[in-house]
């Protein structure tokens, strides 16, 4: 009688059908792969009540190296395999192990060795050759021996899941931060190419004014005598004009560096946007007149919005003044302040070029460039729409452009009421 029996009459035989209804996470999955039936049948009795780790196991039964393959085609995660050798040849259970470490790449699973006939797979020369994790001869593996290699096995199994998911754990971790740091480095770059952006388009745009008003100064200073009272005040009327394009310029790039690191300070309260509307339209409307442009005005006499009156400010300013930077002579510029229900919306049309496709795709950019020119010889920075985005966002609110090509367009910024 095989010694795995002895003192294993009373116990009830496993009963897989429950086991395999279980989470395979809560059972360890053992694979007999033996074509002696009895084997099967003492193993199963032996293992009846065994837990490690609190959890049970799950015994599958293979009778053939190749019905073997099929299990564990279907089933990956074995934990230990109960092999044995000679089976429908001398050296099944061995070409097995190569099918299971070579082909299968498998090399969580642990497998015991076990075989009646010992003279056909020597002991050290199969250890020495293949990758095995133990081996038994039937007759040797008694009860409590089996119990302690099943124990062991199902130890070093678990040890190995556990290094495989920290070493899993660890290759996120560094995937992570790789893309963090790829990331970072793209970043790097754009801020590197928007700095190189910045100072050329700072060194560009403020050389010729620089450049004009020392001609203009030098001129006023050595030939003074020769130019009329007028000509004097031409010059000193083109020194100031160049003195408020640098201005300008200036003013817009510590604006939008400001914003991009935070250094904004805004008050959001409620206030009458009517007053500074109505200021503004009145500021540009000689500037829109010396241009043959008329302005045309719809403001409430009161209209509470929720925003920085300063911030608020600069934002219309900046959008009147573009619309009558564009507009041809002889066109009308149109600024309406609408009460909504819940919002209010400044609106400035024009009767300009419009935009195409291309232009509104990078209307809000820094540095952005449009097809459009300004009518009347003006100066653009390229800042200005930019700094209007991050300005109205920073007070909660919207703005966009609506717009055709040769249809003018339609600036709208939309804010809380309050």
């Amino acid at each position: 009688m095989n010694t795995l029996a002895t003192d294993f009459d009373s116990l009830e035989l496993l009963d897989d059908s429950k086991h395999n209804t279980q989470n395979g996470e809560n059972v360890w999955k053992l694979l007999i792969i033996d074509d002696d039936e009895e084997i099967h049948t003492v193993t199963r009795y032996a293992l009846a009540s065994y837990l490690f780790e609190q959890k049970a196991i799950q015994i599958e039964s293979a009778f053939s190296a190749k019905e073997g393959r099929g299990i564990l085609a279907k089933i990956p995660d074995i934990s230990v395999i109960l092999l044995d050798v000679v089976m429908e040849t001398p050296d099944a259970g061995l070409r097995l192990v190569e099918h299971i470490r070579g082909e299968l790449n498998n090399e969580f699973v642990r497998i015991i060795l076990r075989t009646g006939q010992p003279g056909e797979a020597p002991e050290y020369e199969v250890i020495r050759a293949f990758d095995i994790n133990d081996y038994k001869s039937k007759t040797e593996l008694t009860n409590v021996k089996l119990l302690t290699s099943i124990t062991s096995a199902l130890r070093s199994f678990s040890d190995i899941i556990q290094l495989d998911n920290l070493r899993k754990n660890l290759e996120r971790l560094v995937e992570q931060r790789t893309e963090q740091l790829r990331r970072q480095n793209e970043q790097l770059l754009e801020l590197n190419q928007e700095k190189n952006e910045f100072l050329g388009i700072a060194a560009h745009d403020m050389k010729n004014p620089l450049g004009g008003i020392r001609n203009l100064a030098e001129m006023l200073l050595y030939n003074r005598e020769e130019l009329s009272a007028e000509q004097q005040r031409e010059f000193l009327a083109q020194i100031i004009n160049s003195s408020e394009r640098m201005f300008e310029l200036v003013t817009n790039l510590l604006d939008i560096n400001a914003i991009e690191q935070n250094g904004i300070s805004l008050n959001l309260t409620s206030l009458d946007a009517a007053p500074i509307v109505r200021m503004l339209a009145e500021l540009y409307a000689h500037r829109a007149e010396q241009k043959h442009i008329s302005l045309k005005t719809e403001i409430p006499a009161v209209v509470r919005i929720t925003a920085d009156e300063i911030a608020f400010q600069q934002v219309v300013d900046n959008i009147l003044s573009n619309a009558i930077k564009y507009s041809p002579q002889g066109k009308t510029v149109y600024l309406r302040v609408i009460q909504q229900k819940d919002t209010v919306r400044i609106e400035v049309q024009d009767e300009g070029p419009g935009l195409s496709d291309a232009d509104k795709e990078k209307l809000f950019e820094k540095f952005a460039r449009l097809s459009a020119r300004p009518t009347g010889g003006e100066h653009s920075t390229g800042l200005g729409l930019s700094i209007v985005k991050r300005m109205v966002e920073a007070m909660q609110g919207r703005v966009w452009c609506e717009s055709e090509l040769g249809q003018g367009a339609c600036f709208v910024v939309e804010f809380a009421s309050r």
